[in-house]
């Protein structure tokens, strides 16, 4: 259900602020972590009332049970030639797995999948396909363990598999048995040996669990549910709105610039209220983690996410997006506080310091080996390293902290007392705290465990 609302500007002009109702009218398929709600990413498709739905766009290439078409595969690397054929496969169970370098879940896979290869490799072929350039995967790969490179071909520069097997999310995996018939579309977690067996012995008969990839447009450079994302009044001078679950929106924050240059905003699509209140809280600073949060509540079970993640997670997340003239930029987290306080009066939710134990980024001396040579800021982080030019230090703290770290038991901090822009490369996996300390020894840096006042999130029933 749908209505308007009529408002009056400041100039005036009569604004329409459209308040969505919103139906869930498809189950989209989640992968959450304890804080990480992977949701949807969003095409637009309309029904026979006029609403806006989302799309299943795996279902616009071979669908299950087709036969696959004899298709050319070029190029290969780790195989015998640098071109195949699906049908020099068949007689095997082929499982093609797209990926990319900047997924890390994707990344995450390559050991089970080489160990899956080794184990079966007289009965199934796994395939990596990624769109991305041969010069760029390949470098990626020998950076990998040598025990890691090894038993599957890996296909670059991908367009052909891609528009017979359209996806959006990755990984995905396109099973096809050995006869040459597709069979399944999943995600991940069904990946496992005992899935494979399962297969095999039933001869291609599955009961895996369908991945389907919906998708509905949505321009991040326009403000959220105005005019079906078409825009914004010219004379917009505030705009804000909270939803619960939207099917076909990921699970994001943005504070990406709008094309009115005028406005200043704030967007979390299909997020959790800890991260609503995060963000606030943290600010320019960088939102608090769950390492940073303490529940002094009664029930957690609209905070945390828990059973069935998908259903858990049309009832408990919500959007919001604050939009604010920029003038008033530095409010906005001040209002953002405000507005969530009145949405969640059963909360109540403050800062306070505690003695903790964390994993702090130092300088191990006084010699200055990271000082910026100037230029275009630069901040990029892979699996494999990252590359900080005329940036800030806090970068490393941050992004080790809410990716390749989330799952390090202590909170991660900087602690360098670094105040001006840096230059620093480094080559390890930082996921491996020894990886990432021998790489950034070089730099007159370390990740050493310490004990530190910090800054936590309190959650309280009100």
């Amino acid at each position: 259900m749908m209505k308007k609302l009529k408002l009056q500007s400041n100039s005036g002009t009569l604004l329409y602020i459209q308040i969505l109702k919103i139906t869930i009218l498809v189950i989209l398929n989640v992968n959450v972590s304890m804080f990480s709600l992977s949701a949807q990413t969003p095409r637009k498709d309309s029904g026979a009332d006029g609403q806006m739905k989302a799309k299943d766009i795996t279902e616009n290439g071979l669908r299950i049970g087709d036969d696959v078409p004899d298709l050319s595969i070029t190029p290969i690397h780790n195989y015998k030639t640098t071109s195949a054929k699906l049908s020099d496969f068949k007689g095997k169970l082929l499982i093609l797995d797209f990926w990319a370098t900047w997924c890390s879940p994707c990344v995450a896979m390559i050991p089970k999948m080489e160990e899956l290869q080794k184990e079966f490799k007289n009965k199934v072929q796994l395939i990596s396909i990624t769109d991305q350039k041969a010069k760029d995967v390949l470098a990626f790969i020998s950076k990998l363990d040598a025990k890691y490179r090894g038993d599957i071909p890996v296909v670059t520069d991908d367009k052909l598999l891609s528009s017979y097997f359209p996806h959006v999310y990755l990984p995905h995996y396109v099973w096809i048995d050995a006869r040459g018939k597709v069979i399944a579309f999943t995600g991940a977690d069904e990946i496992s040996r005992d899935n494979i067996i399962q297969v095999l012995e039933k001869d291609g008969n599955t009961s895996l669990k369908r991945k389907h990839d919906y998708k509905i447009e949505y321009d991040y450079s326009d403000p959220l549910f105005i005019g079906s994302n078409g825009g914004i009044p010219t004379s917009l001078n505030f705009y804000s709105v909270l939803t619960g679950y939207q099917n076909g929106l990921s699970s994001i924050f943005t504070s990406k610039p709008l094309k009115d240059s005028t406005l200043v905003r704030l967007t979390f699509t299909n997020d959790i209220i800890p991260h609503l209140f995060g963000g606030a809280f943290g600010g320019n600073r960088g939102e608090f983690s769950k390492k940073n949060m303490r529940f002094l509540v009664s029930d957690t079970t609209k905070l945390l996410p828990s059973g069935d993640m998908v259903e858990w997670a049309k009832k408990n997340t919500y959007c919001y997006e604050l939009i604010l003239p920029k003038s008033r930029n530095a409010e906005k987290y001040a209002i953002m506080k405000d507005e969530l306080n009145r949405f969640f009066p059963q909360y109540e939710v403050y800062v306070r310091k505690e003695l903790s134990e964390v994993l702090a980024l130092v300088r191990l001396d006084t010699t200055d080996r990271i000082g910026t040579g100037g230029g275009k800021e630069i901040a990029t982080f892979s699996g494999v390293g990252f590359e900080l030019r005329n940036a800030s230090i806090k970068w490393i703290s941050q992004q080790l902290g809410m990716i390749y770290l989330q799952n390090y038991p202590l909170p991660i901090v900087d602690d360098t007392g670094y105040a001006k822009a840096v230059d620093i490369k480094i080559e390890a996996k930082l996921s491996d705290v020894s990886s990432l300390n021998q790489a950034l020894a070089k730099y007159g840096l370390a990740l050493r465990k310490k004990y530190k006042e910090i800054e936590v999130l309190v959650f309280k029933d009100r």
